[in-house]
Formats: structure tokens, C-alpha cells, sequence
């Protein structure tokens, strides 16, 4: 069965070299199927990103993760990348997030000691200065 290719040019002038779907035009170049098309492209790119991987994966083994299980699993997913199991970009979206755990659970945990200090001190703490429990992420 012989395919047609689609009739539009791209963005750069090239002419698609996309199958076509209907009258001619492939999904992308089809006006009454660019929702489609661009749900498709949302879908595809969710489902590839290095994140979305790494929880999957998580997910798949039916594990909780405690912050003293994030060495034994940087050494895991290591050994999983060196034979090939894991795609080096979910390692590296699961060594970003173990970073980010780690940061995290410091972060807090000066917090609550300077609060401890501060209470026994008798000081209060400065009106302008944000408890880091409330901030929002990457404000």
C-alpha cells in the first residue's frame, strides 16, 4: 500500500514530509485536527519526560522513600544505568530530586532548630522574614 505524504510546508518553507491523514494533509497540517494534534504533543511530551519516568518507575516498585534511602538508591539506579535498564535521563531526574529532597530536609530542619533558639532566647522572630514551611516551591 503506497502512502501519500502531505501536501503543506513546514514552518521553514520545506515541503512536510509527514504521512497524510486526510484531504491531502497530515495530522499536524489538517485544520480539523489540530486539537487532536496538539493533544497528541502534550501527551508525547509528558510521557517523555525524564520526571514523569522516574515517578513511573518509583511507582512500579511500590516503594515509599525515606531520606535514608536515597544513598541506596542513587547506588541502585547507578547500577541500573551502567546495564542499561534505566535511561540516563531518569537517573539524572532521580539524582536532581534526591538533591532536592536532601536541600529540602535541611532547610527545614535549621528552621526548626533557629525557632528552638529563638524561643529559648526569648526573641521573636523579624515580621519580614518568611517561615521557608510556607513558601511556595520555586518562589
Amino acid at each position: 500500500m503506497i502512502r501519500n505524504r502531505c501536501t503543506a510546508l513546514t514552518s521553514a518553507g520545506n515541503p512536510c514530509r509527514s504521512f497524510a491523514v486526510a484531504d491531502g494533509l497530515c495530522q499536524a497540517h489538517h485544520p480539523d485536527r489540530a486539537e487532536a494534534h496538539r493533544a497528541a504533543v502534550r501527551k508525547g511530551g509528558e510521557a517523555r519526560s525524564a520526571v514523569r519516568r522516574a515517578a513511573r518507575l518509583w511507582a512500579s516498585r511500590g516503594e515509599q522513600i525515606e531520606p535514608g534511602d536515597l544513598p541506596a538508591l542513587l547506588r541502585a539506579t547507578l547500577l541500573d544505568v551502567r546495564s542499561g535498564a534505566v535511561e540516563p535521563g531518569v537517573a539524572t531526574a532521580i539524582a536532581a530530586l534526591a538533591k532536592a529532597s536532601v536541600a529540602v530536609s535541611q532547610d527545614l530542619e535549621l528552621e526548626a532548630r533557629l525557632a528552638r533558639l529563638e524561643a529559648a532566647a526569648g526573641i521573636a522572630a523579624p515580621a519580614n522574614v518568611t517561615n521557608i514551611t510556607s513558601r511556595k516551591v520555586g518562589a
